[in-house]
């Protein structure tokens, strides 16, 4: 994940069993950014082939990473650092022998977040959206724009802690260390977003 889009202070607002309810709840917030950012990212760990071929379709120009297990060697021979198979020229048995895998993307705002929660399925680790921008600064209600600002989503995360899974989707915003709580508490209200 953005290193940077996620530094500062991070506050789950909204909590839903419905994935497109999270996305809608994520672009009520995202509208009130002042600037945003043109490209979303995608961040996940998938661990069978099934879910490696749905988010493959869903986004076909993804990188896919496969970290050795520690003391191992990764399938592809490539060194500790892992190697990137070829997911679309694989079959399943060639993809299996490399999972799991680390999978990221990044793609133009607006054009493939659809596809994404289609492509999600029932069960699987935690498959996080990140859209970047910057708030608005409106110190008299606590909050101050910044480069680390954003919105996440973490489909099939906890909302305690994203990376863990769950069956519900999580939607985070992510503010300066200087807005904190009540720059979190102030974006939710103006979005009408509620947990």
């Amino acid at each position: 994940m953005c290193e940077d889009c996620l530094a500062g202070y991070t506050h789950c607002v909204h909590v839903t069993a419905d994935a497109a309810d999270a996305y809608r709840q994520a672009m009520r917030l995202c509208a009130l950014m002042e600037h945003r950012g043109d490209e979303a990212e995608l961040l996940t760990h998938l661990e069978s082939v099934d879910e490696v071929r749905r988010m493959a379709a869903a986004l076909p120009n993804s990188r896919f990473v496969h970290h050795p297990y520690p003391g191992t060697r990764p399938s592809c021979g490539a060194g500790a650092d892992g190697c990137e198979p070829d997911v679309p020229v694989m079959d399943d048995r060639e993809l299996e022998a490399h999972l799991p895998l680390e999978m990221s993307a990044r793609f133009v705002r607006g054009t493939a977040e659809d596809r994404v929660i289609a492509a999600l399925g029932d069960n699987g680790n935690a498959v996080f959206l990140v859209w970047s921008g910057r708030w608005p600064d409106r110190p008299e209600h606590g909050l101050h724009g910044s480069r680390h600002d954003a919105v996440q989503v973490a489909f099939r995360g906890n909302h305690a802690d994203p990376a863990l899974p769950s069956g519900r989707h999580a939607v985070h915003v992510h503010v300066s260390k200087q807005s904190g709580h009540r720059g979190v508490e102030y974006l939710a209200a103006q979005a009408g977003v509620h947990p």
